[in-house]
Formats: C-alpha cells, sequence, structure tokens
C-alpha cells in the first residue's frame, strides 16, 4: 500500500521529487548508480530505492551529499538552487538542459 503525501507538504519535499535532484547530482558528476551508493558508502539498493522515490535519504547521506558534492540541504529537500555555489548550480542546470533536449 503506497502512503499518499501529507497535503501540508510542499510537492518538492515528495520522495520522487527528492529522488529526481539524487538522480540529477549523480548525473551531472558523471557517477552511476552503483558508484554513487560506494562513494556514499551505503548499499546499492538503498542508494538506487532512494533515487526512485521509495524512501528518503537519511540525515547522514543527506550530510554526505552536501560535503562531497557541494549541495545544500535547501536544494536537496526543497529544490532551491539559489544558495548553491555557482559551479555546482551551473553543473547541475547544464546536465539538466542537456537530459531534457
Amino acid at each position: 500500500m503506497t502512503k499518499t503525501p501529507d497535503s501540508r507538504i510542499p510537492r518538492e519535499m515528495y520522495p520522487d521529487s527528492i529522488g529526481q535532484r539524487l538522480q540529477l547530482i549523480r548525473e551531472s558528476f558523471g557517477l552511476k548508480p552503483a558508484e554513487m551508493a560506494d562513494l556514499l558508502g551505503v548499499e546499492r539498493t538503498y542508494w538506487s530505492r532512494a533515487e526512485k522515490g521509495h524512501r528518503a535519504p537519511s540525515d547522514e547521506i543527506a550530510y554526505l551529499l552536501t560535503v562531497r558534492f557541494g549541495v545544500t540541504l535547501d536544494y536537496l529537500f526543497l529544490g532551491k538552487m539559489d544558495k548553491l555555489p555557482l559551479d555546482v548550480a551551473e553543473k547541475l542546470r547544464n546536465f539538466a538542459s542537456k537530459a531534457s533536449l
């Protein structure tokens, strides 16, 4: 049974939205899913489930993503790019625009 997200929570915080951003981070840095899982020290199935929106990343994984890739918690959980370092924001935007072509 799939739980319906609470309507008080913004769409950007739904696990599938977060998962799309996790995938964008991984792909922008040229990593395969298994490489990302290994780099973060998590089971490959854990990363796959997070990236597919079946689970939200743990606080520890969110922290590791901020340290290793320079993303912010605002970006991870809300999709806000305004406080990202410029080089990271450009990398994410460039990859997203190429992927949508």
